[in-house]
């Protein structure tokens, strides 16, 4: 149940209800990206929960020991700005600029951006097995902030009829790779199956959809549509500036601010610190990668990222064409390649005799599949940039560099490990046939009789029976 809750709050956001009224896609695109969303969720999660690994970890059984070093993979501020409009009214909008427009963020913004930063640094120090209670909690309070808003504006707009499907908006399934590295701390295989990625599809079309409806209906009322949560809880303020609506939107936006910040936790700073633990073990911890996290984030200037919506989406396509090509690499590799059998303590060597080393400590094979991944939505991305550039080929490429990327990594990668299979056991052992062999009756990646021995892998075989 805390997977699902956790998986009901991720959709249950501001990003999610901020993409909606955006006019890029029809509604239809956003039932299929929250389907094939879903589908990664629980394959991505797969190889965590069954063997109680992060991505690093696990990235070192796909591009080597040294490739995993390799591919490791801000918007709470406003919503603080309109939580202190309504508790201290025009004395906050009254509040001096003192930043240029090149700035491309207001001085009370900035304030509110340290002001979250400092609220969130102690929870730097947390263990992340400590923190899971914030996802429970959100899980219950989202949905009945998102409901409300849509309520309201449904009572207080010109209604559901306004909505045009031509111009709806989806937004692009994500498929995340720290998915393994939350997945391992489930107790269970079942807390990372169907039930967790039917949740994620369907709390992402009812979030979709309440965020079009609402902003529609508040577009026939006012003429104007808000595409993101913080703009649209102003407009409300600037139109019905009265006791009730302060409270309310008060509410609304300290249940957002909630949502983003737990969202920053277990989405950016938790698997940002796993990250960093597998690639510098000896100096960082997850608790110390989580405190560096906090640093590079404000010396990023994150509000650049939100200054318009053209270039959160440009940033956010542009996440897409890198992250894709690896999600398809690490399925098609451990369902393909390893029939789901991950050998974790030679995750654990890094000599070059080593099951992982593969050629030079990377396994080139899953680098050429990525590089042919990421080359089919570099012409798109160009043209986010420099739009003459491209031609409309690569302009409409790019709106689907999701689905195109991953299938060209997939497919490039299948036939490789066709032509070249890999090693994927060590010598020593016959290979387990049986799909997740080494996962079930608590092997948890060892071979039978391996936890026993100090030494070398001669020893040990696995049954004739299971092969």
């Amino acid at each position: 149940m805390t997977a699902v809750g956790g998986l009901l709050a991720v959709a249950f956001v501001l990003y999610e209800w901020k993409l909606a009224p955006v006019p890029i896609m029809l509604l239809s695109s956003c039932i299929i990206g929250s389907l094939i969303a879903g589908a990664v969720v629980m394959a991505m999660a797969r190889p965590g929960v069954q063997y109680h690994i992060g991505y690093l970890v696990l990235a070192r059984s796909i591009v080597g020991m040294y490739g995993s070093m390799v591919f490791s993979p801000t918007t709470v501020p406003p919503l603080l700005s309109v939580y202190f409009r309504c508790i201290f009214g025009h004395n906050w909008t009254d509040f001096k600029n003192t930043l240029p427009a090149s700035a491309n963020v207001a001085g009370p913004i900035l304030l509110c951006f340290f002001i979250v930063w400092l609220i969130e640094l102690p929870f730097m120090f947390v263990y992340p097995t400590k923190i899971d209670y914030l996802f429970t909690i959100k899980g219950f309070i989202m949905p009945v902030a998102t409901f409300g808003l849509f309520g309201w504006c449904m009572a207080n707009g010109a209604g559901i009829a306004t909505i045009d499907l031509a111009s709806a908006a989806a937004a692009k399934a994500q498929a995340t790779t720290p998915l393994p590295g939350l997945a391992r701390y489930c107790r269970k295989t079942r807390d990372a199956g169907w039930v967790q990625g039917a949740a994620v599809f369907f709390s992402k079309v009812v979030v979709y959809f309440l965020g079009l409806a609402a902003t529609a209906s508040m577009q026939g009322a006012w003429g104007k549509a808000y595409w993101n949560i913080w703009d649209f809880l102003t407009a409300i303020l600037d139109h019905h500036w009265t006791g009730a609506s302060r409270t309310a939107v008060f509410l609304v936006s300290l249940s957002f601010l909630f949502s983003a910040m737990s969202v920053n936790f277990g989405g950016n700073s938790i698997p940002f610190g796993a990250d960093m633990t597998g690639l510098f073990p000896r100096y960082l911890s997850i608790r110390r990668g989580q405190v560096l996290c906090a640093v590079l984030g404000a010396w990023v200037v994150p509000w650049e990222l939100i200054a318009n919506a053209a270039s959160f989406l440009s940033f956010l396509g542009s996440y897409n064409i890198f992250i894709a090509p690896l999600c398809a690499i690490i399925l098609v590799d451990y369902v393909f390649a390893h029939n789901g059998n991950i050998h974790v303590p030679s995750l654990y060597d890094g000599s070059k005799s080593g099951l992982y080393w593969f050629s030079s400590g990377v396994n080139w094979l899953s680098v050429f599949a990525w590089l042919a991944g990421v080359s089919i939505g570099l012409p798109g991305l160009m043209a986010q940039y420099q739009p003459q550039a491209v031609g409309l080929v690569g302009k409409r490429m790019y709106t689907m560099g999701w689905i195109l990327t991953f299938a060209t990594a997939a497919v490039v990668y299948f036939i490789g490990i066709k032509v070249f299979p890999p090693r994927i056991y060590p010598a020593g052992f016959g290979m387990p046939a049986n799909w997740e062999y080494l996962a079930k009756d608590g092997r948890e990646g060892f071979f039978d009789g391996e936890r026993e021995r100090e030494g070398g892998f001669s020893e040990a075989r696995v049954p004739k029976s299971d092969l």
